[in-house]
């Protein structure tokens, strides 16, 4: 009898390791792919369906439009090399100071390595490779330094995200014409430092310009004293900028998400500050903002990838479809 009870026993504990071991690999299967090393088929074919979408907030945007990368068919080279070349995807992000802030790239970041794993080299490993070099206050004009420049050709990306605009166009006197020389001034620039990558441009978010006037209020004693009024009106030159990024870009066939559309246009300031995402200075945003633009863009990356996913002529497609889930 004691016999019987220890062999029950051994039984049972012996099925206890087993399911153990079936859960943990479940849960390794579906664990973010930032955890861990990444395998090349675990990578290929498959599309991403991320949770909790931006999609549901972006609904109760006024004048808000679809979440998208206009010509995502550009990116198709840039997920050849994700899903074919046995190597980490390179990608650089440069911009101003919404880059500079690290909220934004940190975020970005952490959503394509979920999605798609994180490469910790550029060149050992698969996923993805993703560093930034911004400055505060810089300008598509002025952000090319020499320095900038040697370090943009060392990271030898095949994809450049280039988020400019603010700066350019924050004040009454912008002008097209002179934004349009320094764009493509700076992209020819960033093709001949990264020749064979594929570049990547953005808009800027919305800010707001604040106007202080003067006035003069007499006092009790008969003098006259100074004071100041301070008014601040979403800056109309902002919806002109991300125009002329989306023009150049459709005559360069650039891919662009054109994030200031998506957020409404000349309603996205009031859109991003009825969430409280902006900051005071209403030219920033919070940390809780940025997230919420890199989940955006994440989100429009993925819907890219998606559709270069559902185009591929593979054989026996059905039985290899795993979707991945984002969650943020």
């Amino acid at each position: 009898m004691n016999i019987k009870n220890k062999m029950k026993t051994q039984t049972i504990a012996g099925v206890i390791i087993i399911v153990s071991l079936i859960m943990s690999l479940s849960i390794n299967t579906f664990a973010s792919h930032s955890d861990a090393a990444v395998s090349l088929d675990t990578l290929r074919w498959h599309p991403i369906v991320p949770k909790n979408s931006c999609d549901t907030k972006l609904h109760t945007f006024v004048h808000s439009s679809p979440d998208t990368i206009t010509r995502y068919q550009q990116l198709y080279r840039v997920f050849d090399t994700l899903c074919y070349s046995n190597r980490p995807l390179r990608v650089l992000h440069i911009g101003d100071s919404h880059v500079a802030g690290k909220s934004f790239p940190m975020e970005i970041k952490q959503y394509l390595a979920d999605a798609f794993g994180m490469a910790s080299a550029d060149t050992a490993g698969v996923g993805i490779n993703y560093s930034y070099i911004a400055k505060n206050g810089a300008t598509a004009l002025n952000f090319l330094t020499p320095e900038r420049q040697r370090s943009i050709a060392a990271k030898n990306a095949d994809l450049v995200i280039m988020s400019f605009g603010t700066n350019e166009c924050h004040g009454m006197g912008y002008r097209e014409a002179e934004h349009r020389t320094a764009l493509s001034a700076a992209v020819d620039n960033v093709r001949k430092l990264c020749p064979g990558a594929t570049i990547l441009l953005t808009t800027p978010p919305g800010d707001y310009l604040t106007r202080r006037t003067r006035y003069y209020v007499r006092g009790r004693d008969g003098k006259r004293y100074r004071r100041y009024r301070t008014r601040s009106n979403p800056n109309p030159m902002t919806p002109r900028c991300a125009a002329l990024i989306c023009k150049y870009a459709a005559e360069q066939n650039i891919p662009v998400w054109d994030l200031n559309t998506i957020a409404g246009g000349s309603m996205a300031v009031r859109n991003w500050q009825k969430h409280n995402m902006m900051r005071r200075d209403k030219i920033h945003y919070y940390p809780e903002g940025y997230a919420f633009h890199a989940r955006m863009f994440g989100e429009a990356f993925v819907k890219a990838y998606n559709e270069y996913y559902y185009e591929q002529d593979f054989n026996d497609k059905s039985s290899k479809i795993i979707e991945t889930y984002v969650e943020h």
